[in-house]
């Protein structure tokens, strides 16, 4: 039982494509075993195959009652037919079920909680349609402090420039003042 047959060579002795090696392989119908960046298939598959898919319905024993795996010259070998226990076989498949029935219960108890979950939480859409209003009151907000930092700018500006009149308008009317002061006093004279 080697594997020396790469996916190349497997497609010319059967007479295919490697798509379709690469078939019998995802239909488990070859072994296989990557060993670097190459894939080599399982000699006995390819020759189960090659010869129509049938699988002989009994095992090679050489004189001592050991498994052989030769394959032509069985001349020298005994045939006994397989026995298959399909009681065991039965026993198996209704253990398999069993568990897939248990795992199908619990990852149906699982989408359920899951599916509360969901209904208890704010849909993606309500989520999404929040988070852009709140980014948007956000961008409206700092629009609204830049135009009041502007209003304020503007407010001080204009102050300044009233407080600067009025202080030429004082020194205008304490000028006007004194001088009618002086004419007042030459004139009593």
């Amino acid at each position: 039982m080697s594997y020396t047959i790469d996916r190349y060579e497997g497609a010319k002795i059967l007479n295919c494509s490697t798509r379709t090696v690469d078939r019998y392989i995802s239909a488990g119908k070859i072994r296989s075993k990557r060993m670097g960046k190459k894939v080599y298939l399982h000699d006995e598959d390819i020759r189960i195959i090659q010869n129509g898919g049938i699988q002989e319905e009994y095992i090679v024993l050489d004189s001592d009652g050991h498994m052989v795996t030769a394959q032509h010259d069985e001349s020298n070998f005994t045939r006994r037919p397989v026995m298959v226990d399909y009681k065991q076989l039965f026993d198996d498949a209704q253990k398999a079920i069993e568990r897939k029935d248990i795992l199908i219960q619990e990852l149906s108890y699982r989408a359920g909680q899951a599916e509360s979950e969901l209904k208890n939480s704010i849909s993606m859409i309500e989520y999404k349609k929040a988070t852009m209003l709140l980014e948007s009151s956000k961008m409206h907000g700092e629009e609204e402090r830049k135009n009041l930092d502007r209003k304020i700018g503007e407010i001080v500006m204009d102050l300044d420039q009233k407080n600067t009149t009025n202080i030429i308008l004082m020194i205008l009317v304490s000028i006007l003042f004194i001088v009618a002061i002086i004419l007042w006093f030459f004139s009593l004279k």
